[in-house]
Order: structure tokens, then sequence, then C-alpha cells
């Protein structure tokens, strides 16, 4: 791994998929989300689609799917890298080390079935994870070429990559965390439900603004005329001005304001248009329609390559929220 990162690695876990079980019922289950429903009887997972809490089993047969996936092994290290920032949430909010019951059937978990590097407390470990922030613990795949290529023998299913392209890419990473930008990294769109309000008397304005953001990958939230208070000027409104959802709205908008409003929850902003709005989906500034889509990013960092088999990125998961990104 070293050598392919480019990356010193200080220590390292090793984990079997019965650990994923254990650990996963000494913390008290994990918190997952699935983009639709799933039912697979090799690795026995059958999930509905949505937020769910999964026990020791269940996590066991989440994190071992590969079939009926979209990408295929891509998708199951998504899952386990899920199952992993649930887990670390999970440490770092706080519910771990709070209980000494739960602490030690961790300790039980990890002594039966992680291999760790010689001369790492592990323990010692997860008891300074308390201290971070749980956005700033992250889970990225690295860019491949091919997600479905073959060994040289022609036996093996084989993923592969292009050592220089992940080293440059790991780097990147890497500079973009000491910068303080892993929460900006992991952000995309579609963690971002927008509803737009039309304070105007402009017919369709709402529609077509909503279109426009649907177009760059946030969600489609309630559209229609404001029956809040009247607005002099548009504007942002998201629970916090710090957002990164509503910062990115108002930034495909034109540089809309953002205003912090307590209503509106979180994972949710809400556009409010009023007469003096000439950005996109208006006529009058930028795009009407909603054509331009954004680019896509290589696990949000670096160049995911460009062979015509590269599969998409895949997303950068952080263990900074109760409410767990919907996957494959």
């Amino acid at each position: 791994m070293a050598e392919l990162t480019g990356v010193t690695v200080d220590h390292y876990a090793e984990i079997g998929l019965l650990g994923f079980a254990l650990i996963a019922d000494a913390l008290g289950g994990v918190d997952v989300c699935l983009k639709e429903p799933v039912y697979e009887p090799l690795s026995g997972a059958d999930f509905p689609a949505g937020r769910q809490k999964l026990n020791g089993p269940q996590a066991l047969s989440f994190v071992r799917q590969r079939h009926e996936l979209p990408r295929g092994d891509l998708d199951r290290v998504v899952r386990q890298q899920a199952v992993m920032a649930s887990l670390a949430h999970r440490v770092i909010s706080g519910k771990t080390l709070s209980s000494p019951a739960t602490l030690k059937r961790l300790e039980q978990a990890v002594q039966r079935s992680v291999v760790l590097s010689s001369g790492w407390d592990i323990m010692d470990f997860v008891k300074q994870m308390q201290s971070l922030s749980g956005g700033n613990v992250a889970f990225a795949t690295i860019p491949v070429l091919d997600g479905a290529g073959w060994s040289d023998d022609g036996m093996q299913s084989v993923v592969r990559v292009d050592p220089h392209q992940v080293a440059d890419w790991v780097g990147g990473l890497l500079h973009e965390q000491d910068e303080g930008k892993t929460e900006q990294l992991a952000y995309t769109p579609a963690k971002t439900t927008a509803d737009v309000a039309n304070d105007t008397d402009i017919n369709g304005l709402a529609a077509a603004v909503s279109e426009v953001l649907s177009a760059k990958g946030f969600g489609t939230g309630s559209v229609g005329n404001n029956d809040g208070g009247h607005v002099k000027s548009s504007q942002v409104r998201a629970a916090k001005t710090d957002d990164l959802g509503a910062q990115q709205v108002a930034k495909e908008l034109g540089g809309l304001p953002v205003v912090a409003d307590s209503s509106v929850p979180p994972g949710t902003v809400r556009v409010v248009l009023a007469n003096d709005y000439t950005g996109p989906g208006s006529g009058l500034g930028g795009n009407v329609g909603g054509n331009a889509v954004a680019p896509a990013r290589a696990s949000n960092a670096g160049n995911a390559g460009n062979s015509d088999t590269a599969p998409p990125p895949s997303p950068i998961l952080t263990a900074g929220s109760d409410n767990p990104e919907c996957i494959n």
C-alpha cells in the first residue's frame, strides 16, 4: 500500500468480514441508507430502501454483497466504507466511550477479529478519536481504470489501476485534508435537497430554477409560491450560513446570499426568489433550462482516468453525520 499510494503506513488493522458483525453488535448496530431495495440470496442481503439500522449479521450481509450491484466490487467497497463511517461516527460522537459496557464489548470484539500491526494500542486510538470532528474522518476509493478487468491468464476478475495516477490522487487528497477541506471534498450536490419558492409575479420561475438545480445534481424538493414573509431580495436559506449545500446552491444561482433559518432542516436548503433574480432559470442571465451539468469528480479529488471502461467515481464518505448518505 505504501508503494502504491506513496504514503508511509504507520499502523494497519486487518479485519475479516466476521469482524464487521462482531464490532457492529458491540457498538449497538450500524446506521446505513440504501438508494434502492436489495434482495441477493448469495450474500443474504435483503434490505428495503432508505435509512435503517443493521445488527451484526445484517451488517455482514450488507458488506459481503457483490452481485446485483451497479458497479460490482466497487459498490461493495463503498458498502464497507459506509459501515466503517457509521462505526467511526458512533465512537466520535461519544456514544461509545461514555459507556464502560460498550467499550468492553468493543475491546473483546477487536481482540477476537482484528489483526493489528505490532505496538499499536487500538483502544488508545479509539479514545483519541473522540477528540476528532466526524467530518475529518473520511473514506475514499482510489480511481480505477477498469472495474471489470481480467488477469493476464484470463482466470481472475481484477480491478486495474494506474499506480502513478493513484499516487497523484492520494497526494492531492491529503493536501486538501491538510488544508482542512475534508468535508468539502466529501460534499456532493446529491446530499442537498433544494426547495424553491417563488416570491415574484413571474409564472413558472420556481419550476425553472428547480430544473436548473436538479440538472446540477441537487435533490428536488418542494416547488411553488412563497408562503412565508415577503422578501426584497433573492436568497438561499439554510439552518446555518456555512452549510456546504447552501453555499453551493447560492454559487450555482449566481452568488445569492445565504441566510440562516432555523426552520430549514439539515440537508435541505430553501431558495426564495424575489424580483431581483436574474440568475440561471430566469431567462435573463444564466442558463434558462438547466442543461449545464456539473463536471464529475474523481472520488471528489483527482482524475479518475481516461479509459472508456473507467467506472464513475465513488463518493467520499465521512463519519460526521447522524444521517448516512444513501448508496447502492
